[in-house]
């Protein structure tokens, strides 16, 4: 499985290893999820966001037509 190498301070790496007894999980599996959490969580807001950009775009108009004055 590719990989990748990431370099951490003693102090970061001793507060990952502590998260992951807590946790008890492997050093490697709580980094893992750390990181692909992140990443899809970002990833997701983005499409939202971008969805619902399109879907305001697509229905302005008709809003507009409706509130002409918008909405106090």
């Amino acid at each position: 499985m590719p990989g990748i190498t990431i370099e951490f301070t003693e102090q970061e790496l001793a507060e990952l290893r502590a998260e992951a007894r807590e946790k008890g999980v492997a050093i490697k599996r709580l980094a893992h999820d750390i990181l692909t959490e992140d990443v899809v969580r970002r990833r997701q807001k983005q499409r939202f966001v971008e969805g619902a950009v399109k879907f305001a775009l697509a229905y302005k108009a008709e809003f507009e037509r409706e509130f002409p004055h918008g909405m106090r």
